[in-house]
């Protein structure tokens, strides 16, 4: 692996949060995604939809799959000798949209990569800008929506690649990540405060318009994750404080990186588990 750098120019002060910048989106892909969407929405009210959530596919990943290949011969296609199905096909190339947690196409996505010759590429979208509207079960009114102030980062990519530790390496194993405008609406039937907000259920996401991209395609094209400042030998406590992960995230983060190359488990720093940043191509470490 070469030289881990990172631009300057892309990175806070060390010492402080760090986040990787965000690609801004192709002005024609941008301007496909608002048409697919409104195509989407008016589609649904051209069927009779009685309202949000009512598809049996969800529009995110509906359109998501539109987004990559238009032509629907080739979505939902079988793989050979095996009950997987893709949501993209195209010759060799195989598409997978996930749009929440990775770990339960974890089987999938190893079938793919140790029983075929297929180059598999995980479509992940993370929601920059966030919108919520509240849907009332009892008077079925639907909120005023309000922003959120989460904000989505390439860094949110990091713990989700845990559960593909195995298969960080290999070359045919490739990401892009889509950042985008989302409306969430949610189910006001949370029982952990008054206002029913707290531990709702989520109830279905709406795309907006996609505001950038980003394409990982090898273990290398993580390089600009690693922190400025980050010290040569390290505690998983100094990489959250640098990158706003925290708790298992952050550990997830770091052992991720680690299957990848960039890091390798080392001695303790006082009663805390040890790494160390590698400068130069190491096989990972089975720590």
């Amino acid at each position: 692996m070469p030289e881990q750098k990172t631009p300057a120019a892309s990175k806070k002060t060390a010492g402080k949060i760090q986040t990787v910048p965000i690609p801004p989106a192709d002005p024609i892909h941008a301007s496909r995604f608002a048409r697919m969407c409104e195509a989407a929405m008016r589609k649904g009210r051209e069927q009779g939809e009685a309202g949000i959530g009512t598809l049996q596919e969800k529009r995110l990943h509906q359109i998501l799959k539109h987004f990559i290949c238009d032509n629907e011969d080739y979505h939902e296609v079988g793989v050979a000798n095996t009950r997987y199905v893709s949501d993209v096909r195209i010759g060799n190339l195989i598409f997978e949209v996930q749009t929440g947690d990775f770990y339960p196409m974890k089987q999938k996505i190893a079938h793919y990569l140790l029983s075929t010759d297929c180059v598999v590429t995980v479509v992940h979208p993370i929601p920059v800008t966030k919108w919520i509207s509240w849907i009332d079960l009892k008077t079925h009114e639907i909120s005023s929506r309000v922003r959120s102030p989460q904000k989505g980062r390439p860094e949110d990519l990091l713990p989700r690649l845990y559960c593909l530790i195995p298969h960080l390496q290999n070359p045919r194993l490739r990401y892009q990540l889509l950042f985008l405008e989302v409306e969430d609406f949610r189910i006001l039937d949370g029982r952990r405060s008054r206002d029913r907000k707290k531990g709702s259920t989520k109830y279905e996401r709406i795309p907006l318009s996609l505001v950038g991209e980003m394409e990982l395609n090898s273990p290398d094209d993580f390089a600009p994750f690693i922190p400025e400042g980050l010290p040569e030998h390290f505690t998983v406590k100094e990489f959250s404080g640098l990158t706003k992960l925290r708790g298992r995230d952050a550990y997830s983060a770091v052992r991720v990186l680690t299957a990848m190359g960039f890091f390798a488990q080392s001695e303790k720093i006082g009663r805390s588990m040890g790494w160390r940043r590698v400068f130069a191509k190491e096989p990972p470490s089975k720590a």
